[in-house]
């Protein structure tokens, strides 16, 4: 028994711990510790006398767990590969870094490829960071796993299987619902979809909002009509060149490095947009600004996404209760490409 009891005095008690384990908020916990902010003396009490007699810390290093700073926040993006024909991740870092340095933060960069644990472990260990922002959430999502059981504040750009994560994210299924039935509004009647993996958080909301919107016009997605798991070209244009031979109305493609191939695929074959076929895009971004013909898309603010991660990531180190879920809003661009 001895041992067992010097084994778990070497534990770190991470303020989530003591939330967990006394049935109370991760906030409420900071502030019995820092002496800071609204808390009844009671439930003070009661939080500090469990950190003192499970002696995990003395008494006044406890109170540097809520205190003590190291003013870096990491944010966690895709490898480099993909930076390159996704401008989004390069833009949402540069609205958290402008609410890092409006807060005398440092914003650390880590690139990922979504499974290797260890840029992640090493952050947290060496206690490098007071929180991390997650760029890409999946549906089997193993860094969020990792940092819950770590106790470090995080928040997940994207949504998440897990009710219990802060997240912050646009309206993705509901944009992509509206700009289809706005479609169906126009007379186009066979739109098909154009995806890539649908392991990512992002893709499968875009596809359910997609699905959604044939739902409610009651009508059923016809075979043939979606492809999904695109990510090279080639596999792009497959899916154009069997799409055409279907005859649909639209082609909707899930982001604007699938619209760009289906672009360009299109005008190789000599397929006019939109008098031969229209195109439309679930996410716009520069990439598509240098066509002869302006593409029909949804405008998501990702500065705004990358300012308001990093403005509720740094609540929750500070202690302050923040919402589970933020949804922010979405524009429909109506182009010539859907004319």
């Amino acid at each position: 028994m001895d041992s067992i009891n010097k084994e778990q005095s070497k534990e770190v008690l991470t303020i989530h711990d003591v939330a967990r384990e006394l049935g109370v908020s991760a906030s409420t916990v900071s502030r019995a510790i820092s002496g800071k902010g609204r808390i009844g003396e009671e439930t003070r009490q009661r939080v500090l006398q469990y950190i003192n007699e499970k002696s995990f810390y003395p008494n006044a290093t406890a109170r540097s767990l809520a205190q003590s700073r190291t003013y870096n926040i990491a944010i966690i993006m895709p490898e480099v590969k993909d930076l390159v024909d996704m401008p989004f991740f390069h833009t949402c870092m540069h609205g958290a870094e402008e609410v890092a340095q409006a807060n005398d933060y440092d914003l650390l960069v880590v690139t990922t490829d979504g499974i290797n644990l260890k840029p992640l472990e090493r952050m947290v260990n060496n206690r490098k960071v007071d929180g991390m922002i997650l760029t890409r959430t999946y549906e089997n999502d193993l860094f969020q796993a990792y940092l819950k059981k770590s106790g470090i504040p995080f928040v997940s750009v994207g949504r998440s299987k897990d009710d219990s994560v802060v997240q912050i994210d646009h309206d993705n299924s509901g944009a992509c619902k509206e700009l289809v039935s706005l479609l169906f509004s126009k007379g186009i009647k066979r739109v098909a979809y154009l995806g890539g993996g649908m392991e990512q958080m992002v893709n499968i909301s875009r596809f359910e909002g997609y699905s959604a919107a044939y739902k409610e016009a009651g009508r059923k997605v016809e075979s043939g009509m979606v492809y999904t798991g695109l990510s090279t070209k080639f596999q792009v244009s497959k899916a154009v060149d069997e799409l055409l031979k279907s005859k649909v109305d639209c082609m909707l493609c899930q982001d604007d490095y699938i619209c760009d191939e289906v672009v360009h695929h299109l005008a190789d074959k000599g397929i006019a947009i939109p008098a031969d076929m229209k195109v439309a895009s679930c996410h716009h971004s520069r990439l598509l600004d240098n066509y002869p013909v302006t593409i029909t898309s949804l405008k998501f603010d990702t500065m705004e996404i990358g300012r308001k991660a990093c403005e509720v990531l740094l609540a929750q180190i500070n202690g302050e209760e923040v919402e589970k879920l933020t949804l922010l809003d979405y524009e429909i661009n109506l182009k010539e490409s859907t004319k």
